[in-house]
Protein backbone atom coordinates (compact mmCIF):
# COMPACT_ATOMS: atom_id res chain seq x y z
CA UNK A 1 0.00 0.00 0.00
CA UNK A 2 2.48 2.43 1.23
CA UNK A 3 4.84 0.85 -1.32
CA UNK A 4 2.56 1.75 -4.23
CA UNK A 5 3.52 5.11 -5.02
CA UNK A 6 6.92 4.01 -6.01
CA UNK A 7 5.09 1.53 -8.71
CA UNK A 8 3.02 4.37 -9.93
CA UNK A 9 6.25 6.33 -11.36
CA UNK A 10 6.39 3.75 -13.86
CA UNK A 11 3.13 1.56 -14.25
CA UNK A 12 2.19 4.50 -16.80
CA UNK A 13 4.65 3.57 -19.49
CA UNK A 14 3.06 -0.20 -19.59
CA UNK A 15 -0.59 1.69 -21.09
CA UNK A 16 -1.34 1.29 -25.10
CA UNK A 17 2.15 -0.22 -25.64
CA UNK A 18 2.68 -3.34 -27.47
CA UNK A 19 5.98 -5.51 -28.51
CA UNK A 20 8.85 -3.27 -27.52
CA UNK A 21 11.59 -2.03 -29.94
CA UNK A 22 14.90 -2.31 -28.62
CA UNK A 23 17.72 0.33 -29.36
CA UNK A 24 21.52 0.70 -28.32
CA UNK A 25 22.50 3.47 -26.08
CA UNK A 26 23.71 5.58 -28.77
CA UNK A 27 20.52 6.85 -29.47
CA UNK A 28 20.78 9.22 -26.07
CA UNK A 29 21.37 12.44 -28.36
CA UNK A 30 18.05 11.49 -29.83
CA UNK A 31 16.23 10.75 -26.73
CA UNK A 32 17.36 13.78 -25.21
CA UNK A 33 16.71 16.34 -28.18
CA UNK A 34 12.65 14.90 -28.17
CA UNK A 35 12.21 15.17 -24.32
CA UNK A 36 13.44 18.95 -24.71
CA UNK A 37 10.73 19.47 -27.85
CA UNK A 38 8.24 17.84 -25.75
CA UNK A 39 8.89 19.49 -22.94
CA UNK A 40 7.78 22.93 -24.59
CA UNK A 41 4.73 21.24 -26.01
CA UNK A 42 3.73 19.73 -22.61
CA UNK A 43 4.01 23.25 -21.24
CA UNK A 44 1.51 24.75 -23.92
CA UNK A 45 -0.97 22.06 -23.69
CA UNK A 46 -0.78 22.23 -19.93
CA UNK A 47 -0.37 26.31 -19.54
CA UNK A 48 2.62 26.73 -17.36
CA UNK A 49 5.44 27.94 -18.58
CA UNK A 50 8.86 26.48 -17.79
CA UNK A 51 10.28 28.44 -14.83
CA UNK A 52 13.74 26.48 -15.28
CA UNK A 53 15.53 24.06 -17.39
CA UNK A 54 13.77 20.33 -16.73
CA UNK A 55 17.22 18.27 -16.17
CA UNK A 56 17.48 15.11 -18.06
CA UNK A 57 19.28 11.96 -18.66
CA UNK A 58 19.04 8.67 -19.97
CA UNK A 59 19.18 5.33 -18.25
CA UNK A 60 19.55 2.12 -18.91
CA UNK A 61 17.10 -0.63 -18.05
CA UNK A 62 19.50 -2.14 -15.26
CA UNK A 63 20.19 1.57 -14.22
CA UNK A 64 16.39 1.88 -13.76
CA UNK A 65 15.55 -1.12 -12.10
CA UNK A 66 18.34 -0.56 -9.54
CA UNK A 67 16.96 2.88 -8.88
CA UNK A 68 13.75 1.46 -7.68
CA UNK A 69 15.03 -1.10 -5.87
CA UNK A 70 17.10 1.16 -3.53
CA UNK A 71 13.93 3.42 -3.23
CA UNK A 72 11.95 0.63 -1.70
CA UNK A 73 15.05 0.07 0.28
CA UNK A 74 15.88 3.47 1.49
CA UNK A 75 11.60 4.05 1.94
CA UNK A 76 10.86 1.75 3.93
CA UNK A 77 12.38 -0.92 6.45
CA UNK A 78 12.31 -4.88 6.00
CA UNK A 79 10.00 -4.86 9.05
CA UNK A 80 7.69 -1.80 7.52
CA UNK A 81 6.91 -4.18 4.62
CA UNK A 82 6.52 -7.48 6.33
CA UNK A 83 3.79 -5.61 8.74
CA UNK A 84 2.00 -4.41 5.40
CA UNK A 85 2.06 -7.68 3.81
CA UNK A 86 0.91 -9.53 6.88
CA UNK A 87 -2.15 -7.31 7.13
CA UNK A 88 -2.95 -7.65 3.67
CA UNK A 89 -2.77 -11.28 3.74
CA UNK A 90 -4.68 -11.33 6.90
CA UNK A 91 -7.15 -9.42 5.26
CA UNK A 92 -7.41 -11.97 2.38
CA UNK A 93 -6.40 -8.88 -0.69
CA UNK A 94 -2.99 -10.82 -1.22
CA UNK A 95 -2.32 -14.76 -1.11
CA UNK A 96 -0.99 -16.53 1.98
CA UNK A 97 1.75 -17.64 0.23
CA UNK A 98 2.98 -14.14 -1.43
CA UNK A 99 5.90 -12.59 -0.18
CA UNK A 100 5.43 -9.21 -0.44
CA UNK A 101 8.44 -6.95 -0.76
CA UNK A 102 9.58 -9.51 -3.45
CA UNK A 103 6.70 -9.82 -5.58
CA UNK A 104 6.45 -6.02 -5.75
CA UNK A 105 10.42 -5.86 -6.73
CA UNK A 106 9.36 -8.05 -9.18
CA UNK A 107 6.26 -5.73 -10.44
CA UNK A 108 8.44 -3.03 -10.30
CA UNK A 109 11.25 -4.74 -12.55
CA UNK A 110 8.53 -6.20 -14.94
CA UNK A 111 7.03 -2.73 -16.19
CA UNK A 112 9.97 -0.43 -15.79
CA UNK A 113 9.93 3.19 -17.68
CA UNK A 114 11.40 6.21 -17.28
CA UNK A 115 10.21 8.36 -15.05
CA UNK A 116 10.53 11.74 -13.19
CA UNK A 117 12.49 12.28 -9.86
CA UNK A 118 11.44 15.03 -7.49
CA UNK A 119 14.37 14.31 -5.28
CA UNK A 120 16.98 14.89 -7.79
CA UNK A 121 14.05 17.08 -9.61
CA UNK A 122 15.58 15.23 -13.14
CA UNK A 123 13.48 13.61 -15.75
CA UNK A 124 15.23 9.69 -16.60
CA UNK A 125 14.54 8.44 -20.00
CA UNK A 126 14.43 4.90 -21.14
CA UNK A 127 17.43 4.47 -23.32
CA UNK A 128 16.41 1.19 -24.88
CA UNK A 129 13.00 2.82 -26.40
CA UNK A 130 12.74 4.72 -29.00
CA UNK A 131 12.22 8.21 -29.36
CA UNK A 132 9.14 7.72 -31.20
CA UNK A 133 7.32 5.33 -29.21
CA UNK A 134 8.53 7.20 -26.18
CA UNK A 135 6.76 10.88 -27.00
CA UNK A 136 3.31 10.08 -24.92
CA UNK A 137 5.06 9.20 -22.14
CA UNK A 138 7.45 11.67 -22.43
CA UNK A 139 4.41 14.23 -22.06
CA UNK A 140 3.10 12.60 -18.98
CA UNK A 141 6.52 13.08 -16.90
CA UNK A 142 7.41 16.40 -18.04
CA UNK A 143 3.95 17.22 -16.66
CA UNK A 144 5.17 15.73 -13.43
CA UNK A 145 7.93 17.87 -14.23
CA UNK A 146 5.78 20.82 -14.42
CA UNK A 147 3.65 20.32 -11.20
CA UNK A 148 6.97 19.68 -8.96
CA UNK A 149 7.99 22.91 -10.01
CA UNK A 150 4.54 24.74 -9.29
CA UNK A 151 3.09 22.56 -6.60
CA UNK A 152 5.97 21.19 -4.77
CA UNK A 153 5.68 17.55 -5.38
CA UNK A 154 8.59 16.61 -3.09
CA UNK A 155 6.48 18.68 -0.53
CA UNK A 156 3.03 16.52 -1.13
CA UNK A 157 4.99 13.06 -1.39
CA UNK A 158 7.17 14.02 1.54
CA UNK A 159 4.22 14.63 4.04
CA UNK A 160 2.29 11.56 2.82
CA UNK A 161 5.16 9.50 3.91
CA UNK A 162 5.00 10.72 7.29
CA UNK A 163 1.45 10.67 7.80
CA UNK A 164 0.88 7.17 7.43
CA UNK A 165 -2.60 7.52 5.52
CA UNK A 166 -2.56 5.65 2.23
CA UNK A 167 -6.51 6.21 1.75
CA UNK A 168 -5.14 10.17 1.63
CA UNK A 169 -2.09 9.31 -0.23
CA UNK A 170 -4.10 7.48 -3.29
CA UNK A 171 -6.20 10.56 -3.36
CA UNK A 172 -3.33 12.58 -3.70
CA UNK A 173 -1.48 10.36 -6.07
CA UNK A 174 -4.81 10.47 -8.01
CA UNK A 175 -4.36 14.43 -8.47
CA UNK A 176 -0.66 13.71 -9.77
CA UNK A 177 -1.47 11.32 -12.41
CA UNK A 178 -5.05 12.40 -13.27
CA UNK A 179 -3.16 15.50 -14.52
CA UNK A 180 -0.42 13.81 -16.24
CA UNK A 181 -2.73 11.55 -17.97
CA UNK A 182 -4.98 14.29 -19.40
CA UNK A 183 -2.24 16.33 -20.60
CA UNK A 184 -1.07 13.03 -22.32
CA UNK A 185 -4.48 12.62 -24.01
CA UNK A 186 -4.54 15.93 -24.53
CA UNK A 187 -1.34 15.48 -26.81
CA UNK A 188 -2.36 12.04 -28.68
CA UNK A 189 -6.12 13.98 -29.25
CA UNK A 190 -4.36 17.43 -30.61
CA UNK A 191 -4.22 15.75 -33.80
CA UNK A 192 -7.96 15.38 -34.16
CA UNK A 193 -9.02 18.52 -32.13
CA UNK A 194 -10.45 16.40 -29.39
CA UNK A 195 -10.36 17.72 -25.76
CA UNK A 196 -10.20 14.94 -22.94
CA UNK A 197 -12.88 16.42 -21.50
CA UNK A 198 -15.33 15.02 -24.01
CA UNK A 199 -14.28 11.59 -24.02
CA UNK A 200 -16.39 8.80 -21.92
CA UNK A 201 -15.42 8.09 -18.47
CA UNK A 202 -12.23 7.85 -18.23
CA UNK A 203 -12.23 5.60 -15.04
CA UNK A 204 -13.77 3.01 -16.91
CA UNK A 205 -11.64 3.24 -20.21
CA UNK A 206 -8.77 3.00 -18.09
CA UNK A 207 -9.95 -0.29 -16.60
CA UNK A 208 -10.53 -1.67 -20.28
CA UNK A 209 -6.51 -1.58 -20.26
CA UNK A 210 -6.30 -4.06 -17.78
CA UNK A 211 -6.70 -6.98 -19.93
CA UNK A 212 -4.13 -5.84 -22.08
CA UNK A 213 -2.08 -5.14 -19.45
CA UNK A 214 -2.37 -9.01 -18.13
CA UNK A 215 -1.84 -9.34 -22.04
CA UNK A 216 1.93 -8.08 -22.26
CA UNK A 217 3.12 -8.96 -18.06
CA UNK A 218 2.87 -11.83 -16.33
CA UNK A 219 3.93 -10.43 -13.24
CA UNK A 220 0.97 -7.98 -13.50
CA UNK A 221 -1.51 -10.85 -14.53
CA UNK A 222 -0.37 -12.98 -12.07
CA UNK A 223 -0.83 -9.96 -9.36
CA UNK A 224 -3.80 -10.10 -7.24
CA UNK A 225 -6.65 -8.10 -8.28
CA UNK A 226 -5.97 -6.05 -5.11
CA UNK A 227 -3.17 -4.57 -6.27
CA UNK A 228 -4.17 -4.47 -10.23
CA UNK A 229 -6.91 -2.21 -9.15
CA UNK A 230 -5.10 0.14 -6.77
CA UNK A 231 -1.94 0.43 -9.16
CA UNK A 232 -4.67 1.33 -11.77
CA UNK A 233 -6.82 3.70 -9.73
CA UNK A 234 -4.41 7.05 -10.03
CA UNK A 235 -4.28 7.56 -13.52
CA UNK A 236 -8.28 6.08 -14.07
CA UNK A 237 -10.24 7.77 -11.53
CA UNK A 238 -7.77 10.65 -11.53
CA UNK A 239 -8.35 11.46 -14.64
CA UNK A 240 -12.50 11.05 -14.41
CA UNK A 241 -11.91 13.06 -11.54
CA UNK A 242 -10.79 16.36 -13.46
CA UNK A 243 -12.61 15.16 -16.39
CA UNK A 244 -15.73 16.33 -13.81
CA UNK A 245 -13.09 19.49 -12.48
CA UNK A 246 -13.55 20.41 -16.19
CA UNK A 247 -16.97 20.63 -16.77
CA UNK A 248 -17.33 22.43 -13.97
CA UNK A 249 -15.11 24.73 -15.12
CA UNK A 250 -13.04 24.43 -18.07
CA UNK A 251 -9.59 26.04 -17.53
CA UNK A 252 -6.49 24.61 -15.79
CA UNK A 253 -6.90 27.89 -13.51
CA UNK A 254 -9.56 25.38 -11.73
CA UNK A 255 -6.84 22.42 -11.69
CA UNK A 256 -4.10 24.47 -10.47
CA UNK A 257 -6.28 25.39 -7.82
CA UNK A 258 -7.30 22.02 -6.70
CA UNK A 259 -3.37 22.03 -5.50
CA UNK A 260 -3.53 24.47 -2.92
CA UNK A 261 -7.04 22.34 -1.54
CA UNK A 262 -5.85 18.66 -2.19
CA UNK A 263 -8.51 16.24 -2.19
CA UNK A 264 -8.24 14.06 1.61
CA UNK A 265 -9.73 10.56 0.58
CA UNK A 266 -10.51 8.25 -2.24
CA UNK A 267 -14.22 8.86 -2.01
CA UNK A 268 -13.93 12.41 -2.86
CA UNK A 269 -11.92 11.37 -6.10
CA UNK A 270 -14.40 8.38 -7.04
CA UNK A 271 -17.31 11.31 -6.15
CA UNK A 272 -16.40 14.85 -7.26
CA UNK A 273 -19.71 15.90 -5.76
CA UNK A 274 -17.95 15.41 -2.04
CA UNK A 275 -15.52 17.53 -3.02
CA UNK A 276 -16.99 20.44 -4.16
CA UNK A 277 -19.97 22.04 -2.42
CA UNK A 278 -20.25 21.18 0.99
CA UNK A 279 -17.30 19.01 1.41
CA UNK A 280 -17.38 15.57 3.30
CA UNK A 281 -14.10 15.61 5.31
CA UNK A 282 -13.07 12.10 6.48
CA UNK A 283 -13.62 11.81 10.44
CA UNK A 284 -11.14 10.30 12.32
CA UNK A 285 -11.03 6.98 13.70
CA UNK A 286 -8.90 6.10 16.61
CA UNK A 287 -9.02 2.47 17.30
CA UNK A 288 -5.53 1.72 18.99
CA UNK A 289 -7.06 1.12 22.44
CA UNK A 290 -8.72 -1.93 21.86
CA UNK A 291 -5.10 -3.49 22.01
CA UNK A 292 -5.03 -2.67 25.72
CA UNK A 293 -8.38 -5.62 25.91
CA UNK A 294 -5.64 -7.97 25.02
CA UNK A 295 -3.35 -7.28 27.69
CA UNK A 296 0.07 -6.64 27.73
CA UNK A 297 1.15 -8.95 25.53
CA UNK A 298 -0.30 -7.61 22.52
CA UNK A 299 1.02 -4.53 20.70
CA UNK A 300 -0.09 -2.16 17.52
CA UNK A 301 2.73 -2.80 14.87
CA UNK A 302 0.85 -1.56 12.54
CA UNK A 303 -1.87 1.32 11.46
CA UNK A 304 -3.05 2.41 8.31
CA UNK A 305 -6.57 4.12 6.68
CA UNK A 306 -7.78 1.60 4.01
CA UNK A 307 -10.58 4.44 2.89
CA UNK A 308 -13.70 3.19 0.44
CA UNK A 309 -12.20 2.28 -2.49
CA UNK A 310 -10.01 -0.37 -0.50
CA UNK A 311 -13.24 -1.35 1.65
CA UNK A 312 -15.03 -1.84 -1.81
CA UNK A 313 -11.83 -4.23 -2.71
CA UNK A 314 -12.41 -6.20 0.46
CA UNK A 315 -15.91 -6.77 -0.19
CA UNK A 316 -15.34 -7.16 -3.71
CA UNK A 317 -13.19 -10.50 -2.79
CA UNK A 318 -16.31 -12.45 -1.83
CA UNK A 319 -19.47 -9.72 -3.30
CA UNK A 320 -20.26 -8.31 -6.89
CA UNK A 321 -18.44 -5.62 -7.95
CA UNK A 322 -21.70 -3.34 -7.64
CA UNK A 323 -23.29 -4.28 -4.61
CA UNK A 324 -19.59 -3.79 -3.41
CA UNK A 325 -19.21 -0.22 -4.68
CA UNK A 326 -22.71 0.24 -3.10
CA UNK A 327 -21.74 -1.14 0.22
CA UNK A 328 -18.76 0.91 0.93
CA UNK A 329 -20.31 4.26 -0.32
CA UNK A 330 -21.37 6.62 2.44
CA UNK A 331 -17.60 5.76 4.03
CA UNK A 332 -16.84 8.18 6.76
CA UNK A 333 -13.65 7.07 8.26
CA UNK A 334 -11.59 4.25 9.48
CA UNK A 335 -8.20 2.73 11.02
CA UNK A 336 -6.59 -0.52 10.10
CA UNK A 337 -4.57 -2.01 12.55
CA UNK A 338 -2.44 -4.92 12.90
CA UNK A 339 -1.79 -6.46 16.50
CA UNK A 340 0.89 -9.01 17.18
CA UNK A 341 2.03 -10.30 20.42
CA UNK A 342 5.61 -12.54 21.33
CA UNK A 343 4.47 -15.46 20.41
CA UNK A 344 3.87 -15.20 16.98
CA UNK A 345 0.41 -14.47 17.48
CA UNK A 346 -1.50 -11.69 15.01
CA UNK A 347 -4.94 -10.43 14.16
CA UNK A 348 -5.97 -7.63 12.00
CA UNK A 349 -8.67 -4.94 13.66
CA UNK A 350 -10.52 -2.20 10.77
CA UNK A 351 -13.18 0.16 12.95
CA UNK A 352 -15.12 2.30 10.68
CA UNK A 353 -17.27 5.34 11.03
CA UNK A 354 -20.60 5.95 8.38
CA UNK A 355 -21.86 9.32 6.78
CA UNK A 356 -25.43 7.67 8.55
CA UNK A 357 -26.60 4.69 10.42
CA UNK A 358 -27.95 3.28 7.11
CA UNK A 359 -24.82 3.90 5.25
CA UNK A 360 -23.29 1.91 8.17
CA UNK A 361 -26.52 -0.84 7.96
CA UNK A 362 -25.52 -1.59 4.41
CA UNK A 363 -21.61 -1.79 4.99
CA UNK A 364 -22.71 -3.96 8.11
CA UNK A 365 -25.09 -6.06 6.29
CA UNK A 366 -22.64 -6.32 3.31
CA UNK A 367 -19.28 -7.42 5.74
CA UNK A 368 -21.89 -10.09 7.51
CA UNK A 369 -22.78 -11.84 4.09
CA UNK A 370 -18.49 -11.83 3.18
CA UNK A 371 -17.94 -13.29 6.76
CA UNK A 372 -20.38 -16.20 5.50
CA UNK A 373 -18.59 -16.81 2.24
CA UNK A 374 -14.88 -15.94 3.46
CA UNK A 375 -15.51 -18.82 6.16
CA UNK A 376 -18.35 -21.29 5.00
CA UNK A 377 -17.96 -23.55 7.55
CA UNK A 378 -16.83 -21.53 11.09
CA UNK A 379 -19.15 -21.67 13.85
CA UNK A 380 -20.56 -18.69 15.07
CA UNK A 381 -21.53 -17.55 18.99
CA UNK A 382 -23.14 -14.66 20.29
CA UNK A 383 -25.15 -13.84 17.20
CA UNK A 384 -27.45 -10.74 17.90
CA UNK A 385 -28.78 -7.91 15.37
CA UNK A 386 -25.48 -5.95 16.59
CA UNK A 387 -23.27 -8.58 15.46
CA UNK A 388 -21.71 -11.74 15.80
CA UNK A 389 -18.38 -14.11 16.58
CA UNK A 390 -17.18 -16.93 14.60
CA UNK A 391 -14.59 -19.18 15.51
CA UNK A 392 -12.77 -20.96 12.48
CA UNK A 393 -9.46 -23.67 12.46
CA UNK A 394 -8.31 -22.35 16.02
CA UNK A 395 -9.11 -18.77 14.78
CA UNK A 396 -11.23 -15.89 16.51
CA UNK A 397 -13.03 -13.32 14.34
CA UNK A 398 -15.96 -10.78 15.12
CA UNK A 399 -18.21 -8.34 13.62
CA UNK A 400 -20.04 -5.61 15.19
CA UNK A 401 -22.21 -2.55 14.75
CA UNK A 402 -23.26 0.33 16.89
CA UNK A 403 -25.43 2.90 15.55
CA UNK A 404 -22.72 4.64 12.43
CA UNK A 405 -19.76 2.48 13.72
CA UNK A 406 -18.89 -0.65 12.13
CA UNK A 407 -15.70 -2.92 13.30
CA UNK A 408 -14.67 -6.00 12.41
CA UNK A 409 -11.75 -8.26 13.77
CA UNK A 410 -10.09 -11.20 11.73
CA UNK A 411 -7.99 -13.62 13.02
CA UNK A 412 -7.06 -13.63 16.13
CA UNK A 413 -5.78 -16.80 18.50
CA UNK A 414 -8.89 -18.33 19.58
CA UNK A 415 -8.36 -18.39 22.85
CA UNK A 416 -7.64 -14.86 23.38
CA UNK A 417 -11.35 -14.10 21.72
CA UNK A 418 -12.39 -15.05 25.34
CA UNK A 419 -10.76 -12.00 26.66
CA UNK A 420 -12.98 -9.46 24.99
CA UNK A 421 -16.41 -9.90 26.24
CA UNK A 422 -18.23 -9.48 22.91
CA UNK A 423 -15.92 -7.52 21.25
Amino acid sequence: MRIRWILLLVLVAGFGRGTLAFIEDTGAAELLKTADELAQTTARLRGLDIKTPIPRGVKSRSEISQYLKERVAEDYSQGELEQEGKMLRKLGLIPAAIDYKEFTIRLLTEQVGGFYDPRKKTFFIASWLPAAEQKPFMVHELTHALQDQYFDVGRILKEDRELGNDDRTLAHEALLEGDAMVVMLEYLLEPVQRHFAELPDLAFIMRTQMSAMQTQYDVFKSAPPFLQETLLFPYGYGSSFLQQVWKRNPSWQAINKIYSDLPDSTEQIMHPEKYYGTRDEPKPVHAEAFADKLGAGWKVTYKNVLGEFSLGLLLNLHLPEERARRAAAGWGGDQVLLLENAGGGDAVLVSTIWDTADDAEKFFAAMDEWFRLHYPKAHRTDEAPTGFSLLHNGEYHALRREQSEVRFLIGLPEAEGQKLGGF
